[in-house]
C-alpha cells in the first residue's frame, strides 16, 4: 500500500479488491490496473446521426422518385402538377435539414475525437461518415447546379 494514503482510501481508478489482491500477492508491487475507458458520448452521437441521416437520405430519394414517377412522359420530360411540386419541395427541405444535422454530426465527431480518456472509435467513424455524406451531398448540389445552367 502507498504509505502516503490513509489505510482505508485507495486511488479512484483502482478497486478495493484489485488493490488487496495485488497487495497480497506481491507486497512490493507497483502495478496499477489500467483505467477502463468509456466511449465518448459526442462520438457515439455522431455515429448514430450518420446512420440515421443516411437512412433518411435513402428514404427521401425513394419518396421523391415515387412522387415524380407518375409525371414522367414517354420522351423523358416532366409534366408535374402543383401537388407534386409541393411534395418535391417538402422532400428537398427535409434533405437540407438532414445536411444541417450531418454538419452537427461532424462537429460532434470532432469533439469526440479530442476528448481525453475516452475511446475514439465511434467518434472517428461518425466523423468520417458525416464528412463523406456532407461532401457527397454538397458535391451533388454543385454538380446539379452546374448541369442545370449548362442546359
Amino acid at each position: 500500500m502507498d504509505p502516503n494514503l490513509p489505510p482505508d482510501e485507495t486511488p479512484q481508478h483502482v478497486s478495493q479488491e484489485a488493490f488487496q489482491e495485488t497487495d497480497l500477492q506481491h507486497p512490493y508491487s507497483t502495478f496499477i490496473p489500467p483505467i477502463v475507458l468509456k466511449h465518448s458520448g459526442p462520438g457515439l452521437a455522431s455515429f448514430v446521426i450518420s446512420l440515421v441521416t443516411l437512412l433518411g437520405y435513402i428514404i427521401s430519394v425513394a419518396v421523391m422518385g415515387s412522387i415524380i414517377a407518375p409525371y414522367i412522359n414517354g420522351d423523358n420530360t416532366l409534366s408535374p402538377d402543383s401537388k407534386s411540386v409541393f411534395g418535391i419541395g417538402v422532400v428537398v427541405i427535409i434533405i437540407l435539414a438532414f445536411v444541417v444535422i450531418n454538419i452537427v454530426g461532424v462537429v460532434l465527431g470532432i469533439v469526440g475525437t479530442v476528448m481525453k480518456q475516452r475511446k475514439r472509435f465511434f467518434a472517428v467513424i461518425g466523423l468520417i461518415l458525416n464528412s463523406f455524406i456532407v461532401l457527397g451531398i454538397g458535391g451533388f448540389f454543385v454538380f446539379a447546379l452546374i448541369y442545370s445552367t449548362a442546359l
